[in-house]
């Protein structure tokens, strides 16, 4: 048995739901920022979806991904290699955490 209780475990979630505010992904050389959804499971994971729309034209890499927090800072950052091709595809990215006692 750890010494935090289940709700000192959904308060760390709820924190870290209301701390991510938005997110960046990275073609080229650029980054492009772009709103998050975050939202708790049932299973108690903390997902932070991204969308990759068709701001830039043209078949795209994201060679990266990262979530902010509300004051601005990185808060985590994952590299990939994910295509999109032109305008008829979009790209949905998305980071699950999972918050225990260790």
């Amino acid at each position: 048995m750890g010494l935090l209780t289940q709700a000192a475990l959904q308060g760390y979630k709820e924190y870290t739901k209301r701390t991510i505010d938005h997110g960046r992904y990275k073609v080229g050389n650029a980054y492009y920022t772009a709103p998050v959804e975050v939202d708790i499971l049932p299973d108690g994971r903390i997902v932070a979806d991204l969308l990759v729309d068709h701001t830039i034209p043209g078949n795209i890499t994201v060679t990266e991904f990262q979530l902010f927090d509300t004051k601005g800072q990185l808060f985590c950052s994952k590299p990939e290699s994910i295509l999109r091709r032109d305008s008829q595809e979009g790209i949905l990215y998305r980071f699950a955490f999972t918050i225990t006692e260790g």
